[in-house]
């Protein structure tokens, strides 16, 4: 439902290239994904901002090498960010997410760790961090408490429902954290919404928001009609189609406000109240509304609710495998008139990396589930770079940041999994392949820069690197090269 800012910026690599290699990984290491609590977390070198550390998952300790970005529900963090606290500062004992930290966390924190074990050495390339990653909830809106950014969430009529706050530093779907009733109870700043997205959004992703009160300028009553269209509709002069009727006045540049009786879905951490209760601070949410813009306008929203990718695969010759780079991505746009193109990226919204539609960009639904554009590119070759991120973007749109801090046109997300290589012969080997990391150029090579809390750290490769195997010479012309052999 949300997804991480990319706050990096990464040299990128070079797309590969088929030719001979010199050297290619033997002897394979066996792969491992842990999903679990954790247990433990200590830095190895506290006052190191790329510090690595060490993490325990499913009673297993596993290294988190130095460089690594861990991906949190809004933003990428290095470890030593995590031991700044909830609020930020200077760096902690303990970053109070593992259940061995004193005090211990009132619920338990959950990682998705992936990595090869080299030699008796567990090591991660990938690391994402949640309080429950499949957690959700949903419910009808209750009653709506705007000074303190709040929604009551559950039975139409009920008297008890989920209390549900979005985890907003900025302000830009509500009230912010520090602001108002709502700075009684700070929220983890390291479980925040991402600012550069939209992640409060009706089903086409249109944003929506929490109206601070009557009258609130920045969420508008003005941008939802009367009952019962205020459900399906485009914000704008012109409709989107005849089923979404436009809304004269409405200002598309803004956020359209919740109301009591809005079906949602939202995603986020529990947080004690300090009077013996919970809040959900929310880092998603999704309203069951379908809100579009008018054709050719702007601002313009786009959203992506789904992107995986394949890893290809390192050549073993003891090792019978399948490797993919399918890539695949599901999305909206609220406005189904433009294409909208889809980029492979390592360093946000301004790396151009890698286009997989080309300049004609892909076109969204004008039928059933109007405004979704989804796309699978096959595993027809092996000479795509792994990325970190994926980018989808309104052709035509100048996918600009607006005033109040939405973003129209352009959305950023992480790629949500990676397709790692199975063997076909099971019991051959005796364990998992390897998680092709030498692939991930973004961590086999490093460069570029990232903003820490401890200010602009130059990226390095992973130390230690979680390793394929044993690169042990091969003859040339014995396999395709590696994804980052070719310079970047």
């Amino acid at each position: 439902m949300t997804t991480p800012k990319p706050a990096i910026q990464i040299a990128c690599c070079a797309a590969l290239v088929l030719a001979a290699a010199s050297a290619v990984a033997q002897t394979p290491n066996p792969s491992f994904t842990l999903i679990g609590h954790i247990e433990r977390f200590t830095l190895t070198t506290p006052g190191d901002p790329l510090s690595a550390a060490t993490m325990t998952v499913r009673g297993i300790p596993v290294t988190l090498p130095r460089s690594l970005l861990l991906t949190m529900p809004g933003q990428y963090l290095t470890a030593q960010d995590l031991f700044r606290g909830p609020q930020g500062g200077a760096v902690q004992g303990a970053s109070g997410l593992a259940l061995a930290d004193t005090p211990a966390p009132h619920v338990a924190f959950e990682a998705e760790l992936q990595g090869n074990i080299v030699g008796d050495q567990y090591i991660a390339g990938v690391a994402r961090i949640n309080q429950g990653a499949l957690h959700i909830g949903n419910g009808v809106i209750q009653a709506i408490d705007g000074a303190r950014g709040e929604l009551r969430v559950g039975a139409p009529g009920a008297a008890a429902g989920a209390r549900v706050r979005l985890n907003d530093p900025d302000g830009i779907y509500g009230q912010a954290n520090g602001a108002g009733a709502k700075a009684a109870l700070p929220l983890d700043q390291r479980f925040q919404l991402d600012p550069d997205n939209s992640p409060v959004h009706a089903r086409t992703g249109f944003p929506v928001c929490i109206p601070r009160g009557a009258g609130d300028a920045q969420c508008p009553a003005g941008n939802r009609p009367a009952a019962p269209a205020d459900k399906r509709f485009t914000c704008g002069a012109a409709a989107a189609e005849p089923l979404a009727p436009a809304l004269a006045g409405c200002d598309a540049r803004l956020p359209a406000p919740l109301r009591v009786g809005d079906h949602i879905a939202y995603v986020g951490m529990l947080q004690a109240d300090g009077a013996g209760g919970f809040v959900v601070a929310a880092h998603g949410l999704e309203a069951e509304l379908g809100i579009y813009t008018s054709p050719g306008a702007e601002p313009v929203y786009v959203y992506i609710e789904e992107a995986l990718m394949g890893t290809v695969g390192e050549i073993f010759p003891t090792l019978q495998q399948e490797e993919t780079s399918r890539v695949r991505i599901v999305g909206f746009s609220t406005d189904p008139s433009r294409p909208v193109e889809v980029r492979l990226i390592d360093s946000g919204r301004n790396d151009t990396g890698t286009s997989l539609t080309g300049p004609a960009g892909l076109q969204p639904s004008n039928g059933a589930q109007l405004g979704r554009f989804r796309n699978t590119w096959p595993a027809k070759d092996n000479a795509r770079a792994v990325r970190r991120d994926i980018l989808a973007r309104v052709i035509g749109s100048p996918n600009a940041k607006l005033a109040n801090g939405l973003t129209s046109g352009l959305y950023v997300a992480p790629i949500g999994e990676y397709i790692g290589p199975e063997a076909t012969r099971f019991g051959d080997l005796g364990r998992q392949p390897p998680m092709p990391f030498e692939n991930f150029c973004f961590l086999a090579k490093g460069g570029g820069t990232f903003d820490s809390a401890a200010g602009t750290q130059n990226m390095i490769r992973l130390e230690p690197f979680p390793e394929s195997g044993h690169a042990d010479a091969q003859p040339v012309g014995a396999g395709p090269a590696r994804a980052c052999d070719a310079p970047s």
